[in-house]
């Protein structure tokens, strides 16, 4: 299985020692782990033959791994086992040259929400979906749902992999669309034989602990070999009540907090004719809110952030299957299989949404009517010293609620939401030789992910149905609170207390409180949306060797070609959920004025099934000019057809070994990326976030695609230098360069509500004239008055995708690893490697010729209400490796630098009287102070430490304690108090763990 093996494999050549980060250039390493290599191919007999010959991420054309110029860095298993085996997700985390990457808690931001539970991997700070995601150097299919960032890599076979390589530089005329900031590609073990089960536990503070188990088989005969892996994982749930960080007090973190609210905010009215300004419910602080005013309208705020969780319960698997057989002493065929899934059923969240939508459109709030009869209304009365209104007073109207809220029972009076992600991958490989000079590899990839997501909401209908008291799984008749029929009371007095903080309510009234029965009947329980998306790839490369009398050897060269057809579809689960089933409030009918379902608060899905067919054809070079001067040349024409059109991207790399102790390497190339098939579609989906306009209320965000979005370009370069001025010491570095252009972007709702509301707490007047006014959609039927229309009164925000605006970026890597030499037995590595971001620039945003946001610098920002998220100056990691016969020791530090939040101070209410508070009245202005809590976002740092111990029968038991000083993350201004693209909320963990080889 010779050619097998050398066609795919670069790990232990291109190692240089149990470093996390390894470059290309380095050396040959110390023998590979058990497992990782074994038999006549092993990595140790390929060492020993210099002329061997691989292929490198980053090139098609086989060569010594000393002679590229690409900067590749390799992550093995061995290291990974070193480092008491982390979690592919915190793996990636702390890669020095990664930036924000997604995977435990994200309910809170639009564009990520429906990441929760995955994995993905964000090289350079330019997006996940710029990072191109390779399995053994082959595509993979993008995970439905993760807003085009890519691959699921949480369902990647984690016990199979045998190293990760990662591609620090543009790679689209190599690979094609989506290796902009570089490729990340996945490679499963080579030449295992035997059994390997191993199993470890975490044990996490506040959590019942994570654990995993695997297996992995190997058999291998003459012509054939066999792997076979089986993987689990389990995390545990971590609440927010477990961190103190996570649930802080209003005036500590407002942003935790949310003025639509129960105990909520409302009218008392006679008919139409409001009696009296607003009311705010009574037993506010009792149930653990606190009592505020939006200018001169009294809320109560409620911290939402106790009913969220830190990390969610989940449970994934993944098997994965390959057999490479040796048709010929020339041919090699390669089929592999990988199945993966990764469920989260029970994801917890608030006891219930906001009211956004009403029965007569936007603005649900105030359009929900609650009759005198409701058996709350009269102790709310009562209860808010208006008694003298019995009788006078019909109904009641909401100004700011919800029809839940503090007073919530987990599980009965809140629904979770779930889930549910699988893959399935085939591929199938035919490579071997023409002549003695010409081979040729020709390979069928086909892949495909599903998303379900399952999301309960209240029925707008059954809502108001419920207030009137003809709620209820068995109401009958037209009799408010007989034959069957419930009330539901949204007051205050129906809840007996605050189960989740322990609070008693003093307000409360046994006769008005609410059967769990009509709860259950008021939501849908089945809302769901599913999502798929299919990957066919056809690749075809011939590659080989010319002699031309070079001085530097002979001319290597690759041509080839690719087809991709890919498919997506979304559907709804039911009736209810889809768009162009149910578009109004009132299931019942089919037109109204304003379709925004049935649902208070969260959208629909609008089926579509979508398709492409992207065709490419490529080239590359390997021209050794000289003995120590080598040249790469690429090109790649891509094509997508339609609005879309084609791209052509060049690519020249060099690598001049000036001294044996001295390499310069360089590089210049253009990338793209193509829009992907949601981003081209007409069709639509719809989310939430919250807006900072409406003073950090959740709105509903309707985003569509364009079939006129055109591909992003991008130019970069890359300079570095490798110094090794002896065995025991490599220095590399790297100035590295990105100029992206048209990017592929959402208008974001965030900018849009800012350009035409401002920011503030929500009673700032909005700018109706404003150009961007038309993707705005008002509560009031969509009438904006200047001087009247507020920015608490946007219901919805349109956000289409286009070509935004340039970015440049640019920054420094340093790497330094040196092997001391041993004493007493003891061998020992110390090495360092981090990267400095130098410029994050962001050009101004203009959108059908209007001015959507301003230019700004990113770096060192948090970026929160800006699409380029959280960019640390300094990212970067340290350790020292210890090994002595049987036992090895590694202390890791890992570093993430931190970040100023660009919003600026908050405002926050101190009192309960009413004021007009802004930034700029703050200190003057009775019952106001400006919060400058999480202004500064601190860097995260921890300390790791991990001890392995090989012991007789072929086991290994470790041991590993991870942030020793159990450092928490800096406060950030956010919902759960922390930035989770910097911290890290576990606290101080310890895991246990053993394998054992058979």
């Amino acid at each position: 299985m010779k050619r097998a093996f050398l066609l795919v494999s670069t790990a232990t050549i291109v190692s240089l020692s149990p470093t996390m980060m390894q470059p290309v250039f380095a050396q040959a390493s110390t023998a590979p782990a058990r497992g990782q290599a074994t038999g006549a191919e092993s990595a140790s007999d390929l060492r020993s033959e210099p002329s061997a010959e691989i292929v490198v991420t980053g090139s098609l054309i086989r060569g010594a791994a000393k002679d590229t110029a690409l900067p590749v860095a390799v992550i093995d298993s061995d290291d990974i086992a070193k480092r008491g085996s982390p979690t592919m997700l915190e793996l990636i985390k702390t890669l020095p040259i990664a930036g924000p990457v997604f995977g435990d808690v994200n309910q809170f931001n639009g564009a990520s929400a429906r990441q929760t539970g995955a994995g993905s991997v964000n090289l350079r700070s330019l997006g996940s979906q710029r990072t191109l995601i390779l399995l053994n150097g082959r595509r993979i299919v993008s995970a439905p749902g993760l807003n085009s960032g890519g691959p699921n890599t949480e369902l990647f076979p984690v016990s199979a992999i045998g190293r990760v390589e990662v591609l620090k530089d543009g790679a689209a005329a190599t690979y094609g669309s989506d290796a902009v900031a570089g490729v990340v590609n996945f490679i499963t073990r080579k030449g295992f034989t035997g059994l390997d089960l191993s199993a470890d536990y975490q044990g996490i503070s506040g959590s019942k602990g994570d654990y995993t188990a695997s297996g992995v088989f190997g058999w291998e005969r003459e012509r054939v070999n066999v792997l076979l892996s089986a993987g689990y994982q389990h995390r545990s749930k971590l609440s927010t009540l477990e961190r103190d960080f996570a649930v802080l007090p209003y005036f500590t973190n407002p942003a935790g907090y949310s003025t639509t609210s129960n105990p909520g905010t409302y009218r008392i009215r006679n008919g139409t004719t409001n009696l009296g300004g607003p009311v705010l419910d009574a037993n506010c602080a009792q149930l653990g809110g606190f009592p505020t005013f939006t200018a001169a309208t009294p809320n109560c705020a409620y911290g939402f952030a106790p009913f969220y969780n830190l990390v969610e319960r989940t449970n994934k698997f993944q098997l994965y299957g390959e057999i490479n057989y040796e048709v010929s002493d020339s041919i090699d065929f390669q089929v592999e299989a990988l199945y993966g899934k990764n469920s989260i059923s029970n994801i917890e969240t608030g006891p219930s949404f906001s009211l956004v939508n009403g029965p007569n459109g936007p603005g649900g709030t105030a359009q929900f009517i609650i009759p005198s009869n409701n058996p709350g209304f009269v102790p709310f009365l009562q209860q808010t010293g208006n008694s003298a209104l019995i009788g006078t007073a019909t109904n009641v109207i909401g100004v700011a609620y919800r029809p839940i809220g503090l007073g919530a029972t987990p599980g009965v009076t809140s629904k979770a939401n779930a889930r549910e992600t699988d893959l399935f991958r085939l591929s199938s490989r035919l490579a071997g030789s023409i002549s003695d000079s010409i081979d040729f590899d020709v390979a069928a990839t086909y892949s495909k992910s599903n998303v379900y997501q399952l999301a309960p909401d209240i029925l707008i209908t059954r809502y108001q149905a419920a207030l009137n008291g003809l709620g209820g799984p068995t109401c009958t008749g037209t009799t408010p609170g007989a034959n069957g029929c419930l009330y539901f009371n949204p007051f205050s007095n129906s809840a007996s207390g605050n189960p989740v903080l322990g609070l008693t309510n003093p307000g409360y009234v046994s006769t008005a409180a609410n059967n769990p029965a009509v709860i259950d009947w008021m939501f849908d329980p089945v809302r769901g949306r599913r999502e798929k998306q299919d990957l066919f790839v056809i690749d075809a490369v011939l590659s080989g060797k010319l002699s031309l009398g070079l001085p530097g050897g002979d001319l290597g060269w690759a041509v080839g070609s690719q087809f991709r057809k890919g498919k997506y579809e979304i559907r709804s689960t039911n009736a209810l959920g889809d768009f162009t089933v149910t578009p109004c409030p009132n299931p019942a009918v089919t037109t109204c004025t304003f379709a925004t379902g049935p649902y208070v608060f969260l959208g629909q899905a609008t089926p579509a099934k979508l398709n492409e067919e992207i065709k490419a054809v490529f080239g590359e070079l390997s021209v050794p000019l000289f003995e120590r001067f080598n040249v790469q040349l690429a090109a790649r024409y891509e094509d997508y057809g339609g609005l879309t059109g084609s791209t052509f991207n060049p690519k020249v790399a060099a690598k001049w070994q000036i001294v044996e102790p001295l390499a310069l390497r360089g590089s210049y190339s253009t990338t793209f990326k193509g829009p992907t098939m949601v981003e081209r579609a007409l069709s639509g989906t719809t989310q939430q976030a919250a807006i900072n306009a409406s003073g950090g209320q959740f709105k509903a965000i309707d985003s569509f695609g364009s079939p006129s979005v055109g591909p992003e370009k991008a130019k970069s370069y890359n300079i570095g230098a490798i110094f090794t001025p002896s065995r025991r010491l490599i220095i590399t570095t790297d100035y590295w360069h990105y100029r992206l252009s048209d990017q592929i972007l959402p208008v974001p709702a965030n900018v849009i509500a800012s350009a035409v509301a401002g920011s503030g707490n929500g009673s700032q007047f909005v700018n109706c004239a404003s150009p961007l006014r038309p993707l705005i959609t008002f509560d009031n039927n969509n009438n904006c008055t200047q001087g009247v229309t507020i920015g608490n009164n946007i219901s919805r925000i349109r956000s289409d995708t286009a070509n935004g605006a340039p970015l440049t970026t640019s920054g420094i890597d340093i790497e330094i690893t040196y092997n001391l030499p041993a004493v007493s037995g003891i061998d020992a590595t110390i090495g360092a490697f981090f990267s400095r971001t130098l410029t994050y620039d962001q050009e101004a945003f203009f959108y059908a010729g209007n001015l959507v946001s301003g230019a700004y610098d990113a770096l060192g920002f948090t970026n929160y209400n800006r699409s380029s998220g959280t960019i640390p100056k300094l990212r970067g990691q340290a350790y020292v490796d210890m090994a002595a016969k049987n036992h090895n020791l590694r202390f890791t530090f890992n570093y993430i630098g931190g970040a100023t939040d660009n919003r600026g101070p908050a405002v926050v209410q101190t009192a309960s009287v009413a004021g007009g508070c802004t930034v700029a009245n703050a200190a003057t202005t009775a019952g106001c102070a400006l919060n400058t809590y999480g202004i500064t976002v601190k860097p995260f740092y921890t300390f790791d430490l991990s001890y392995r111990l090989q012991l007789p029968w072929d086991m290994t038991v470790s041991a590993s304690v991870y942030n020793v000083f159990n450092r928490d993350p800096s406060g950030a201004r956010l919902e759960l108090g922390y930035d989770s693209f910097i911290g890290n909320p576990i606290g101080r963990s310890f895991k246990i763990g053993v394998s054992k080889h058979f």
